[in-house]
């Protein structure tokens, strides 16, 4: 296959356009990502080679890091993944919007044998290049879902909120909201939740969702007696 160095290119074109818009199908940077993916039952569409596949310069141009890789890996999309709250509790995310902060609490639902993610409305993809890195390839380990308020029926919420109560987390069979970074959960979650604060000192008002999410389901994991 003859090298490709067009950015009018078909392929390139197709691969960009999984980085940017992560819909159908998402990109791994670097041969780590990529062999781990594969060592847990991912199949790669496409596997493209600094040099090889395009020139570096056109290489370059696709790579989200600072410091590119030699491979990019493209795959599709999961679809149809299962959320299972029996063993763990189902994390949900209000609006988060950070990309960073969606793939840390991934990797944290991943770390503490959650039954999965749901994410509401509002929030950052992730299967974004940035949420990929920040789960360290969690998602692909844990299942994580698209939903809305309607999918959180059937099970007891309760929500991450300084004004809550501190109480300890649910072990299983229950969902566990955390909120979008500046404002929290949504007014509709605080009315079908119970709502749990951290205890801490007086001399911050709030945590990094990221930074709840850890306490929370570190201590739901503990409590499992894990």
């Amino acid at each position: 296959m003859k090298t490709i160095s067009s950015r009018h290119n078909p392929l390139f074109q197709r691969v960009r356009d999984a980085m940017r818009d992560p819909e159908d199908e998402f990109v791994l940077e670097g041969h780590k990502q990529v062999d781990d993916a594969m060592a847990a039952g991912w199949q790669p569409l496409l596997l493209v080679t600094r040099g090889e596949t395009f020139t570096d310069e056109l290489f370059d141009a696709l790579a989200d890091t600072r410091t590119p890789q030699d491979v990019l890996g493209l795959f599709a999309r999961p679809k149809g993944q299962k959320i299972v709250a029996n063993n763990g509790p189902v994390v949900v995310l209000d609006a988060v919007q950070d990309p960073g902060n969606v793939g840390t609490i991934i990797r944290l639902a991943a770390a503490f044998d959650c039954g999965g993610v749901i994410l509401l409305p509002g929030c950052a993809d992730p299967f974004a290049p940035k949420a990929i890195r920040a789960s360290v390839g969690a998602v692909l380990r844990v299942p994580v879902v698209q939903g809305t308020l309607a999918d959180l029926d059937g099970l007891p919420i309760f929500a991450a909120d300084a004004a809550g109560q501190t109480i300890d987390p649910p072990t299983k069979d229950a969902m566990i909201v955390f909120g979008n970074e500046g404002s929290g959960v949504s007014d509709e979650i605080r009315r079908r939740a119970k709502l749990i604060a951290i205890p801490m000192s007086k001399r911050v008002e709030s945590l990094n969702v990221a930074a709840s999410a850890a306490i929370l389901l570190a201590r739901s994991y503990v409590l499992r007696g894990k």
